[in-house]
């Protein structure tokens, strides 16, 4: 429970909130969620941990056997655990999940997300008024086309 709390806490906040497509909920709709992530196998959603200290939560979601989106965010006033979150994003959806494609949407005015997200080789798909759409071809599979 103290981990619900905590991811409960994180998400409301304002730095973290203002970048997602839901602004705010309650904690009854927090554990709504939650309960219902157990049955859904096309999403995961992971509190990270960095030597024992939380640093963030990363998500997947629309898991499918080519492609998966993603979701990230670190802990609210920690700085420069994007790209351990980065990492593990990677590592999972390729290694685990062995996805050909990862996606995200950023939103335009995000700019520390669009920066981490190029500087790990994403490109921009697809775009509208408010977002990017960003994908990043899975190494492997890329050789394998070849």
């Amino acid at each position: 429970m103290k981990e619900i709390k905590l991811v409960f806490k994180w998400r409301n906040d304002n730095h973290i909130s203002q970048f997602m497509k839901n602004k705010h909920f309650s904690f009854k709709e927090h554990l709504h969620f939650i309960k219902n992530l157990k049955k859904d196998q096309s999403k995961k959603y992971f509190l990270v941990f960095q030597d024992k200290e939380s640093i963030g939560v990363i998500d997947f979601i629309n898991i499918n056997a080519i492609s998966c989106e993603f979701g990230l965010y670190a802990r609210p006033n920690l700085k420069g655990k994007g790209q351990i979150l980065m990492d593990e994003i990677k590592k999972y959806a390729f290694e685990i999940l062995k996805v050909q494609t990862l996606k995200a949407e950023v939103l335009k005015d995000n700019h520390k997300a669009l920066r981490l997200y190029q500087k790990n080789h994403f490109i921009i798909n697809d775009e509208n008024a408010k977002s990017y759409y960003m994908i990043l071809q899975n190494p492997k599979y890329k050789l394998q086309q070849s």
